[in-house]
């Protein structure tokens, strides 16, 4: 249909075109590509500083043990711990995709933050309520089979790796199920411990020590 002539011009035009885009596009979109990852990096890396920098050295020790003006009593001491726990839960959540080492490191601290919490619960603050409260054994049997369903998925999220399928969803829900939990001691236990005949701060005493024995393991 064309000139001969024409045609030969249309295919070196052509062929100088694909040329062009190899050499001149393509480094382009190659350059975009490690631009794009090495910004995933250094982000990741930005992450893993500021979580070292919050973070730094055995995060469940320094919150746990951390220093108060004076003595707690029993609801104190349980309710300082609710917060500094959901405190690590939202720096987790905070965490970027990639930072898998704080990742491990803040989900195992978390961990161990709530096996000594719920050690402290069980053996001293349940039983006491126990004795004196007819009343509240239904909640007490309510707050056991929180617990136990929590240290299963504690026990998956230390034996897990955060590269693992559903590492985050199961420190996610372990969340869940501790926020859960914490709303009914709070709101409901919290406030009927308060009127009953328990010497609250000679309990306090008693389970900070227990606290400290068991962080002293750690």
């Amino acid at each position: 249909m064309f000139p001969k002539s024409y045609n030969n011009c249309h295919l070196s035009v052509a062929h100088w075109v694909l040329q062009e885009r190899f050499v001149l596009f393509t480094p382009s979109v190659r350059l975009r590509t490690v631009w794009m990852a090495r910004q995933a990096q250094s982000d990741n890396v930005a992450n893993e500083s500021s979580f070292n920098q919050q973070y730094g050295g055995n995060t469940m020790t320094k919150a746990t043990s951390k220093k108060t003006s004076g003595p707690q009593d029993a609801l104190e001491l349980l309710k300082s711990q609710h917060d500094e726990v959901k405190d690590m839960f939202d720096k987790y959540e905070e965490l970027g995709e990639r930072a898998n080492v704080s990742k491990k490191k803040l989900a195992n601290e978390i961990c161990e933050a709530l096996i000594m919490h719920t050690s402290i619960e069980e053996e001293i603050f349940y039983p006491a309520l126990r004795e004196t409260s007819k009343e509240m054994e239904d909640m007490l049997d309510e707050a056991f089979v929180e617990h136990a369903s929590a240290k299963d998925l504690i026990a998956q999220v230390q034996e897990g790796e955060p590269e693992d399928d559903y590492y985050d969803a199961k420190v996610k829900v372990l969340g869940e199920y501790v926020s859960h939990h914490v709303e009914e001691e709070e709101e409901e236990m919290f406030p009927k411990v308060r009127k009953l005949k328990l010497d609250l701060e000679a309990m306090g005493a008693e389970m900070a020590a227990r606290r400290d024995e068991i962080l002293a393991t750690v």
